[in-house]
């Protein structure tokens, strides 16, 4: 077995133990984690929105000089 075979095997072996804890977790406690999820989710695509908008600014300003 080569070394990459065992690395692989080890982070499925985490991936599942993470997931079986995520599963004990009480209810409450995952709708936090889904929440504070969105909440990243909106911040990254608020920033991405920004970027966008200040790129197309310095496109329209080249263009124009």
């Amino acid at each position: 077995m080569e070394e990459s075979d065992i690395d692989i095997s080890d982070l499925l072996k985490k991936k599942a133990e993470r997931r079986r804890a995520l599963a004990r977790l009480p209810y409450e406690e995952k709708v936090e984690i889904v929440r504070r999820l969105q909440e990243l989710s909106r911040k990254i695509k608020e920033s991405r929105d920004e970027n966008e908008g200040l790129q197309r600014r310095a496109q329209e300003s080249a263009a124009e000089g």
